[in-house]
């Protein structure tokens, strides 16, 4: 197997919880910044951030390497897709328990084996075919349509699932041999430009009490990405993957401390078959590829 020069799975495994709670607590934060901040801004902010802590490394890495070369355009299209992924969760969440959204966008490894046939023309077989299904089953398990009346929320969640998918699957394109600064500035570029063409029209800009935590949200997306990747550095993804169901934890757990809201039953069960779904995915293709899944296939739709 490739793609892992130094084994150091205790290392790994304290990254991947580390970027993943990150994740969560940005999405705590986003959650309840959207409560009184329109989500464009409060996204504004967040790649703002990203972007001018990676500018600031630009004079020492050089401005050919943080834009990709040849690759500029696929990657900043890549960038696109995560940001168009990235507004419509941080709406989403705005109107949704965290666990149940957080349930929801587990399926998005389901969804890149659909689009890797279609796209990549990958040879999937029966067994992760079987896996996809029980993920679908689990989705429709967490929705209960006919049941309960579904809210344009729980179609932007799923919209990002899809869009993530596409993500990960340029990512994959592009492949171990496109540096990591360049595909992490053009993420944050794309963004920044995008999210600046929504801040029309949404009022004043925050105030300056709100920068705090505006800053801190920006912080703990840059910070997260950058353990996950590191993390991948150190251990294969077949071992790591269950980790990134750490999410889940910690999104029921900041739901009942600071939203004071738990997710029910139906939540959890679809949870459960989503989750077993995914990891089952992630191990097949971790074996019939001998080389494990990119850090950016598990790094979620922010």
């Amino acid at each position: 197997m490739t793609g892992v020069s130094d084994h150091r799975p205790a290392l790994a495994i304290c990254l991947i919880i580390a970027g993943f709670t990150c994740f969560s607590t940005m999405d705590m934060l986003v959650k309840r910044s959207g409560a009184m901040l329109p989500v464009e801004q409060v996204t504004f902010f967040r790649y703002a951030v990203h972007f001018a802590v990676l500018l600031a490394l630009t004079p020492f890495l050089g401005l050919k390497t943080m834009l990709g070369g040849r690759r500029f355009g696929f990657l900043a299209l890549r960038g696109g897709f995560m940001f168009v992924s990235t507004i419509l969760f941080f709406t989403a969440i705005t109107q949704l328990p965290l666990a149940e959204a957080a349930a929801i966008t587990f399926m998005a490894p389901i969804i890149t084996v659909g689009l890797s046939v279609l796209f990549l023309k990958e040879q999937v077989g029966i067994r992760r075919w079987s896996a996809v299904a029980v993920g679908f089953g689990g989705i429709l398990v967490i929705l209960r349509p006919g049941l309960q009346e579904l809210s344009p929320a729980h179609f932007m969640v799923l919209a990002t699932a899809f869009f993530f998918s596409v993500f990960t699957l340029m990512t994959r394109h592009a492949g171990t041999g496109t540096p990591i600064a360049a595909t992490t500035f053009l993420t944050g570029l794309t963004g920044f430009v995008g999210s600046a063409f929504l801040l029309p029209g949404t009022g004043p800009l925050p105030s300056a009490e709100s920068w705090p935590v505006l800053a801190v949200i920006g912080l703990l997306a840059l910070s997260a990405e950058c353990l996950l990747i590191l993390g991948y550095r150190y251990a294969f993804a077949s071992l790591l993957a269950p980790f990134q169901y750490v999410q889940m934890l910690w999104a029921t757990f900041f739901g009942w401390l600071v939203f004071d809201t738990l997710p029910d039953l139906w939540t959890c069960a679809g949870a459960v078959l989503v989750i077993g779904a995914g990891l089952y995915i992630w191990l097949r293709e971790s074996r019939i590829r001998q080389d494990p899944p990119l850090a950016a296939d598990a790094s979620g739709p922010r």
